[in-house]
């Protein structure tokens, strides 16, 4: 028997795969993920399964062997699907087929990721895998007895393929840039919230498991302060970023059982506008050229840090907010300490110019359950001490805890 969320993340592969699937020779094709948490390093059986929406017959004859990768947290691993029953099958028009494939978990994975089958198919294929702990010793493992291949429910197909193919185009394109969280606090402005997403561009080079390594990206980042105890409860300040930038992941490393290595994350470069739109002597608004690199100390799936620097120069001028280089200096630095999907804590910082006006943010993350939407999130907890929160008071020190929710951390 299935849970709620089970079943919803199986609706939600459904429609997702059946706006923006791969198309075969007339046939829709998309992944479909066991239900519930599968131990790590335990074998599970996927299905990938076949629709055909058109008016003829549609031959289904996948490879013996797949090779994909699991994606989280920037990190990959190679795995192989292996066909279960071999040959292919014949769908009627309006019908489906199933073919089930085995493959095993790798062990260091925890928490939700991606499987993705990049090759192979006329389009890639992903499905969202739960993952939970591995058995503990002493117990039957999941190597042994394979998970049965699920039964599955069939929803009627109302887009036609050229829709698919933009849906899938598209929508894929999309991934998360910066944090995305809502948190209130005591001082006025009470009310903070920031969203932000990348689009990618163009992919220049694959890593060796099928992940883009080299990319352009168009980013957007907005956050805005709210204050809500006012009579009008009108936006105190809002920062609009715009960005355009060159991004390289460098490849994954193989995990380090002790967890003391130190891997190279890759880098960020490109240009950044940032401005709060407000016109007359609260306009504020700077232009840079910024380069990003971070490094991973650890593994993500156990306690690790993350080690992030940025530098920047200002170009086109600052002439509506000339002192700003004063309290925004030229770089910024991240340091996130994290428990794998557990609890983080991410410490933001910056000096100035002279190193005279230090600035402090801290977020501390606890993994959250809503029941009654069924949606895991994070209780954010945020300290701000320093200059520059709002842009168009970025004189101005505020010293200010709030607390909500993160999406995104």
């Amino acid at each position: 028997m299935t849970s709620p969320t089970s079943r919803l993340a199986l609706r939600l592969a459904l429609l997702l795969a059946f706006a923006s699937g791969a198309e075969a020779a007339g046939l829709i094709v998309t992944a479909l993920p066991p239900p519930g948490s599968i131990p790590a390093g335990s074998d599970l059986v996927i299905g990938l399964m076949a629709v055909n929406p058109g008016d003829l017959d549609a031959s289904f004859e996948p490879p013996a062997t797949l090779h994909a990768f699991f994606s989280q947290g920037g990190r990959s691993w190679p795995v192989e699907l292996k066909e279960l029953d071999s040959g292919g099958a014949n769908v009627h028009p309006g019908g489906f087929a199933t073919v089930g494939y085995s493959l095993t978990l790798p062990p260091a994975l925890l928490g939700h990721a991606v499987l993705e089958v990049p090759n192979g198919l006329p389009q890639p294929v992903c499905a969202l895998i739960s993952v939970g702990p591995a058995p503990a010793s002493g117990s039957t493992s999941g190597k042994e007895h394979p998970a049965p291949a699920p039964a599955y429910s069939v929803i009627s197909l109302t887009s036609q393929p050229a829709n698919s193919l933009l849906a899938r185009s598209f929508i894929d394109h999309f991934s998360v840039n910066d944090p995305m969280y809502f948190v209130y606090g005591a001082t006025a402005p009470e009310a903070k919230f920031q969203f932000s997403l990348k689009y990618r561009l163009v992919s220049f080079d694959q890593g060796p498991t099928g992940t883009e390594a080299s990319t352009a990206q168009f980013g957007y980042t907005q956050r805005s302060l709210w204050d809500v105890s006012s009579s009008s409860s009108a936006f105190y300040d809002t920062s609009y970023i715009p960005s355009l930038f060159y991004q390289y992941f460098s490849p994954a490393a193989n995990p380090d059982p002790m967890g003391e290595d130190a891997t190279w994350l890759g880098f960020t470069t490109g240009y950044q506008h940032e401005s709060n739109g407000q016109g007359g002597t609260l306009e504020r608004s700077l232009n840079t050229l910024f380069v990003r690199s971070g490094v991973l100390i650890g593994r993500t799936d156990k306690w690790h840090s993350i080690v992030v620097a940025r530098a920047f120069t200002y170009v086109g001028g600052v002439a509506d907010n000339p002192e700003i280089k004063d309290y925004r200096g030229y770089g910024d630095w991240k340091v996130i300490v994290a428990d794998g999907s557990g609890p983080s804590l991410a410490y933001t910082g910056w000096a100035g110019e002279k190193f005279d006006h230090a600035t402090t943010q801290l977020d501390l993350n606890i993994p959250i359950r809503i029941k009654i939407v069924d949606f895991d999130t994070f209780f954010l907890i945020q300290y701000f001490n320093g200059y520059g929160e709002s842009l168009r008071e970025f004189q101005s020190h505020s010293n200010v805890v709030r607390a909500g929710i993160s999406l995104v951390r």
